[in-house]
């Protein structure tokens, strides 16, 4: 008897972590679109910064905005694999843990990007504005913490209840 109510228990925790997982996951691809179409906006709408200083040289602004779309492609691109993974094994499929690891590379490369650009930012910048994309791409770092934690939070529960039943 007692043996059912533990294992009970563990059932309900999984399914509790694996919807955490797939709505984590869902925020992830969320902030990916979200990232993209605020750095496109802001990029694009950036009077008298410093892509005004380069506005006769119609070369420079074509490989800036070629790269600034590769890279932004590949960020949303990882973003909705991330995301799209953890949906996944929120639902219960099995899924390799190899976006587990690139979800927290990614994670540790954007919060030392975000740490650089604090100590680059210089004093004419826009306070407010800065502290609002601050906030959000910190918002988006933990949400891809959370879903590394999840995922391998599913995955020991999964593999316990899987032993216990042996």
């Amino acid at each position: 008897m007692n043996n059912e109510r533990t294992e009970h228990a563990l059932q309900l925790q999984l399914r509790k972590k694996q919807s955490n997982l797939a709505a984590v996951g869902l925020g992830v691809i969320a902030f990916g679109v979200w990232s993209v179409i605020k750095t496109v906006l802001y990029t694009a709408l950036d009077a008298g910064g410093a892509l005004s200083v380069h506005a006769g040289e119609p070369y420079f602004l074509l490989a800036f905005w070629i790269l600034l779309g590769g890279a932004l492609a590949v960020d949303l691109a990882l973003r909705v694999h991330f995301g799209r993974c953890a949906i996944a094994e929120g639902r219960g499929e099995k899924r390799k843990p190899g976006y587990i690891v690139l979800a927290l590379l990614m994670t540790v490369f954007s919060f030392a990007g975000l740490a650089a650009g604090l100590f680059m930012m210089d004093a004419s910048a826009d306070i407010e504005s800065a502290l609002v994309s601050l906030l959000v791409e910190i918002s988006s770092d933990v949400l891809l913490l959370d879903m590394s934690v999840s995922a391998v939070q599913v995955h020991r529960l999964t593999r316990t209840i899987t032993e216990a039943e042996n």
